[in-house]
């Protein structure tokens, strides 16, 4: 295994995103299964040209995807949370930018206190997100 800090994440990653996704769903309760891998691998796919695609691990083992548009983490997901693998990605995306925002589900608190204790703030709460699970907002400033 080798870890040498984030790099940019091409299709050639996608499998292995995927498969964390797919493993993150398996062994959280609170998060029913909506997709198979195989959607989430095709979603990731078709999402890569549009975003902001960081992975750190060789193999990976996290990955966060960033929409330089509406300047939104989409998805961060480590094999191991709590290794540093987050936030080695999330001070990649942070780079250059004066702001940043999420939507983060509200049943997972441990993602929560990853993202308070790195600066981001909760201004807002939807009672659906795409997937129907409850939603709170979190926006990072620099400087604040």
């Amino acid at each position: 295994m080798s870890l040498e800090g984030a790099r940019l994440g091409s299709t050639d990653d996608a499998a292995r995103c995927a498969e964390i996704v797919s493993n993150w769903i398996h062994g959280t309760k609170w998060m029913p299964r909506l997709y198979s891998e195989s959607n989430l691998l095709a979603m990731i796919e078709e999402a890569i040209p549009f975003r902001e695609l960081w992975v750190v691990g060789d193999p990976v083992l996290g990955y966060i995807s960033f929409n330089r548009k509406v300047s939104q983490i989409v998805a961060l997901y480590t094999e191991r949370p709590g290794n540093g693998f987050g936030k080695i990605l999330l001070d990649k995306v942070k780079e250059g930018k004066e702001w940043i925002q999420l939507w983060s589900h509200s049943a997972n608190e441990a993602a929560h206190r990853f993202y308070f204790r790195e600066g981001f703030q909760l201004v807002g709460y939807k009672e659906a997100g795409d997937d129907g699970i409850p939603e709170i907002q979190l926006i990072w400033r620099r400087g604040y």
